[in-house]
């Protein structure tokens, strides 16, 4: 019997936690995420933050938040603009996976002047 009823709230867990849809960010929380992460970077190179600043202007997708920030604080010396990964902060829908082909760490290494 506890077994059943175990695996009845499991599955009912998930089935709410899947049915959430995407996880987006409040547009205050993000902006400071990125000021940190840009701001870890500057310091980590010794060059201010590159202007202008990444202005988040909606709420982003937690995870292309996240992919943001990680190729921020990854970035090379000199940290003169911001990671190519950080565009996808400004997209509407989910990206999913990154594609076999692509490269995160090549990727994270272009830098938007």
């Amino acid at each position: 019997m506890k077994f059943w009823t175990g695996i009845f709230i499991l599955s009912f867990g998930l089935t709410i936690h899947c049915g959430a849809g995407v996880d987006r960010v409040d547009t205050n929380d993000a902006q400071s995420q990125v000021y940190a992460a840009a701001k870890f970077a500057s310091e980590k190179c010794g060059n201010p933050i590159p202007n202008p600043p990444l202005v988040i202007i909606n709420k982003p997708i937690q995870r292309n938040l996240d992919f943001c920030t990680i190729a921020i604080t990854r970035t090379e010396c000199p940290f003169l603009g911001y990671p190519l990964p950080c565009t996808l902060i400004y997209l509407e829908k989910e990206t999913g996976d990154l594609p076999w082909y692509l490269n995160f760490n090549e990727l994270s290494k272009i830098q938007i002047k």
